[in-house]
């Protein structure tokens, strides 16, 4: 029995429906008031990335997770998680787990799958690299497990509990299983769809840190029994994930660092009160200046942190004593006043003797000082430009920038970098697209920065500075973590009449490229692009594919794409994704001449091999012989060609023209007996060389 009604089976007599699926499509039909749902077929670089789960996370959920005592009478979570994933008579090869988010759902579900017999090697975290859920993305590997979080959308699309029941079927012949996790008021499928439903119950805080601390540090066990200080901090109202926390604070800390564990897991608020009260008054804005700069440049020289603090006091009017670097006292003195540690290597670092705490200052700081925000984000700004204190640690700025941004008032951050992006200053745009990238693919922000992104590359009045830092952005680490997310903002930008960020699109999508496992996915989707019915999106697949195909770069990532000969589904090389690119590129009026002139250089360069330019060349012209300039192309436009372009294009014309030309009848002889059939060792056999062409294909 299933635990959702299955659709169509109301009480009411079904409208009959006819309908038909064209290609790899399928169709999915229910009674009553219905959608059609295509579950179209999609080739491996076209699913949600799998993410493999952490060794050390499938050990901590066998070794500490904490089972709930279900009801009297009524089945525990993972219990009935398993059932219905593994019962044979009623199988589902999908399930649903909801409630809030941090509550321990995505930990249940990596249990629910242990015990149903997925290997942990063969569980996996789907990436959601899609701007719209999609039920075609999802995989269902044999034999693997799949936890699908769908927590950051408040409402699901009717197509996708549709496509679930076509995955269902797919996922149940490959013995593969699906987990989605969801918000109770997300999941709404009505009679969409039939997929079971276990509605989470979080486990008790306690509970949960106990165990941690077991699994992390089993003899510091005590320091959580009922009635200590750090029992006493995890309350009713406490996330699951604090309790978490507060375990693994407690195993890091110093075997007498109770108290320490204390005030690091209330984020250092006392300390940090008690040091701003006793250093208050303009005489300590210097001290106050240096914690923030070491904070923010946790683990920096001493030299770089020093000058970043007085640029810090600069900015809020303080002025420097005469003397400079001989003004003041000498740094062990003001490493004392801020409870600084200078290690080895000559840097200084808060959290080396209170863990956390250089990240409590700057939340401390951004939270209780609202005027400062736009302070300190100008002057991170300002020693991270060109020949600054703190140039070569722009990255770990823009990190710490992100934990702001995530935090009370970050809104101030995304404001300060749309200037940065405008600015007249490459190293300020570099912050900018810096910033953007690790909070474009931070857990809890990255969804409103990603649409930001989005949001921008649509803009009319859209700067070309602006364009370029989105497409540099995208060309990051939130391309190489979800590359369609990003691919969709370069078309976008690629779509622009007004090109605006042009070449750092075409940059971009050449870096996208050459990431090896990114390779097939990118060229897949812009050719897709190119061969759209849409012109505007034509525009964009055939400008992005031809910047695939440009020779500049020394690694041109154009030759390895055009290797790609043994495609899924492809019967020849004209039927590959790279021919298939330059084809639509060709056939695309505006861009017709660049495509040419594109293959022109391809046929002229001794950089690309004769086994892979004349396979290609013949693919992109195969059935276009007839259309205007290819005679120039063939002979080399205006005479103007190099020796290896003049001696590969008759080669290529007579391959051209040997297969337009049916091969010709043998005359017979009236005076001679009718021929046998040859055999294989006669000379007349069928084996003559087929010629390079079927050779390319074979």
């Amino acid at each position: 029995m299933s635990d959702a009604s299955a659709p169509g089976h109301s009480g009411e007599q079904g409208v009959h429906q006819d309908a038909t699926a064209s290609d790899h499509a399928r169709v999915t039909q229910v009674a009553g008031d219905y959608e059609e749902h295509h579950h179209e077929y999609v080739r491996g670089w076209e699913f949600l990335r799998a993410a493999r789960i952490d060794e050390a996370e499938i050990a901590l959920v066998e070794s500490a997770y904490v089972h709930v005592e279900p009801e009297p009478g009524k089945e525990g979570q993972v219990a009935r998680g398993v059932r219905l994933l593994t019962l044979q008579e009623s199988r589902h090869n999908v399930v649903v787990v909801t409630g809030a988010d941090g509550t321990g759902r995505r930990t249940t579900a990596l249990r629910i799958l242990r015990d149903a017999g997925i290997r942990g090697e063969n569980i996996r975290s789907l990436v959601l690299d899609w701007d719209r859920p999609r039920t075609e993305q999802i995989p269902f590997t044999p034999g693997h497990g799949f936890i699908l979080d769908l927590s950051a959308y408040s409402t699901l699309p009717a197509d996708f509990y549709q496509g679930l029941n076509d995955y269902q079927k797919e996922a149940s012949e490959a013995d593969a299983c699906l987990i989605i996790l969801a918000a109770p008021d997300t999941w709404k499928p009505g009679l969409l769809a039939s997929v079971p439903r276990i509605d989470h119950v979080p486990p008790p805080l306690l509970k949960v840190a106990r165990a941690h601390l077991e699994h992390y540090r089993a003899e510091r066990l005590d320091w959580l029994k009922d009635g200590t200080a750090l029992a006493g901090l995890l309350g009713s109202t406490t996330p699951l994930a604090d309790a978490v926390r507060l375990a693994r604070i407690a195993a890091a800390a110093r075997p007498d660092g109770e108290e320490d564990a204390k005030a690091e897991f209330g984020n250092w608020q006392k300390h940090l009160e008690n040091w701003f009260k006793k250093y208050d008054g303009v005489d300590h804005l210097r001290d106050r200046a240096l914690l923030i700069a070491v904070a923010l440049l946790e683990g920096a020289p001493a030299s770089v942190v020093m000058e970043a603090a007085d640029k810090l006091f600069q900015q809020v009017e303080g002025v420097l004593p005469v003397g400079g670097p001989l003004a003041g006292p000498d740094l062990h003195t003001w490493i004392e006043i801020v409870g600084a540690v200078r290690t080895h290597d000559d840097a200084l670092s808060l959290s080396e003797a209170r863990h956390g705490l250089h990240e409590a200052v700057l939340s401390h700081v951004w939270e209780q000082r609202p005027p400062l925000r736009k302070v300190l984000l100008r002057w991170a700004s300002d020693i991270t430009g060109p020949n600054a204190a703190a140039t070569k640690h722009r990255q770990h700025v823009a990190s710490a920038i992100t934990r702001l941004a995530t935090g009370t008032g970050g809104e101030a951050v995304l404001s300060i970098v749309t200037e940065w992006t405008e600015a007249d200053s490459p190293a300020l745009r570099r912050l900018a697209a810096g910033v953007l990238e690790s909070t474009a693919t931070h857990p809890g922000i990255g969804v409103a920065v990603r649409k930001y992104l989005y949001d921008a590359a649509k803009l009319k009045n859209l700067s070309e500075a602006r364009a370029t830092t989105i497409a540099d952005v995208c060309a990051g680490s939130m391309g190489r973590s979800y590359p369609r997310v990003a691919l969709t903002r370069l078309r976008l930008l690629a779509s622009r009449s007004d090109r605006r960020g042009a070449d750092a699109v075409a940059r971009a999508v050449r870096t996208l490229a050459a990431e090896g496992e990114l390779t097939s996915l990118v060229l897949g989707e812009i050719v897709a692009w190119a061969e759209d019915d849409d012109a505007v999106i034509q525009q964009a697949g055939a400008t992005a594919f031809l910047a695939l195909t440009s020779l500049k770069d020394e690694n041109a990532i154009g030759r390895s794409l055009a290797t790609g000969t043994d495609e899924e589904g492809a019967t020849g090389v004209e039927d590959t994704l790279f021919v298939r690119g330059w084809r639509a590129a060709w056939k695309h009026a505006p861009t017709t001449d660049q495509a040419k002139a594109a293959l022109a250089a391809w046929l002229d360069s001794p950089a690309v091999p004769d086994t892979l330019v004349l396979p290609v060349a013949e693919g992109v012209l195969r059935g276009n012989l007839r259309d205007a300039g290819v005679s120039h192309l063939l002979v080399g436009e205006g005479g103007v060609t190099t020796e290896t372009g003049r001696r590969r294009r008759p080669v290529l014309l007579d391959r051209l023209i040997a297969m337009e030309v049916p091969e010709p009848v043998a005359d017979h002889q009236a005076d001679t007996a009718p021929p046998s059939a040859p055999t294989a060792d006669s000379p007349d056999s069928a084996t003559a060389d087929p010629g390079p062409a079927a050779a390319t294909s074979a």
